[in-house]
């Protein structure tokens, strides 16, 4: 989108010398509603459905006969929780509450930064638990699509609580596939730069150069987004749902989630209505 946008703007530069600025300003108000409508349909729903055919592989090792992937989730996801609405709000909630725990975690590794020589590292490990953390919500709410006498709230919620009782195990799994996450990123970026430059200049595009990394830029995000991130969601599921299995929450955890994140109460609400 932001590529057509920057070729868009550099087309209509010598027609007025506000142009190219008002094809960015138009650009950024129409990408609110567009990406409103992507994420709604794209991450709640073909999403989820792909989590629920990873989670159904992982658990029985197969889908059912005669039936296409897409057909399937989607239909396990309809089922599930009945209503995007339902599908969106679960998922929001699920990932404000691991934010907080994320959160909990960040400050026990920050009360190390202050130790001269290690603040760097600190933040460099802080942003490795961000992005290797990404993929912790879908792990959740695969738990949703194997255990169907649950509800999504109760399901939600207890998986949660097991996640807090096992975070460091995720962790050591997460934070290993983040560092590779990251490096791939950094890999792919430097191996397209030569040839996004040389298409830039190539087709004499104005500031060719900065054309040419943001083209690197975007197209190693994509490579990366289509490539690496399914068989990252596909290991944070495993190991989440084998370290998870025939586990009991631990009513202590649920009371320490409860005290430290307002959306975890609010799911023990839905849960109990």
């Amino acid at each position: 989108y932001w590529i057509g946008v920057y070729f868009v703007g550099a087309l209509v530069a010598p027609l007025h010398e506000y142009a190219q600025a008002g094809v960015w300003i138009l650009a950024l108000l129409f990408s609110f509603p567009i990406v409103k409508l992507v994420r709604e349909y794209f991450l709640y729903v073909l999403k989820a459905g792909h989590v629920a055919v990873m989670a159904e592989l992982v658990t029985k090792g197969s889908l059912p006969e005669g039936v296409s992937q897409l057909a399937w989730g989607k239909e396990k996801v309809q089922k599930t929780f009945k209503e995007v609405s339902v599908l969106f709000l679960v998922d929001r909630l699920v990932a404000g509450v691991i934010s907080a725990i994320n959160g909990i975690m960040s400050r026990m590794g920050g009360a190390f930064s202050s130790i001269p020589g290690l603040s760097s590292l600190v933040q460099f490990a802080n942003l490795v638990l961000k992005f290797s953390l990404t993929y912790v919500d879908e792990a959740i709410l695969a738990r949703n699509f194997v255990t169907e006498k649950e509800s999504v709230w109760e399901s939600a919620k207890t998986g949660l609580v097991l996640y807090a009782q096992i975070w460091r195990q995720i962790l050591g799994t997460a934070m290993i596939l983040g560092f590779i996450a990251i490096l791939l990123y950094i890999v792919l970026t430097a191996a397209l730069l030569v040839p996004f430059l040389g298409l830039a200049h190539i087709l004499n595009l104005p500031q060719a150069n900065l054309a040419g990394i943001a083209g690197a830029v975007v197209f190693a995000a994509v490579l990366k987004f289509a490539i690496f991130d399914p068989w990252t969601l596909a290991n944070m599921i495993v190991v989440y749902l084998k370290e998870t299995q025939g586990k009991v929450p631990d009513a202590s955890w649920e009371s320490k989630l409860a005290a430290v994140s307002k959306k975890f109460r609010k799911i023990q609400e839905k849960a109990v209505s």
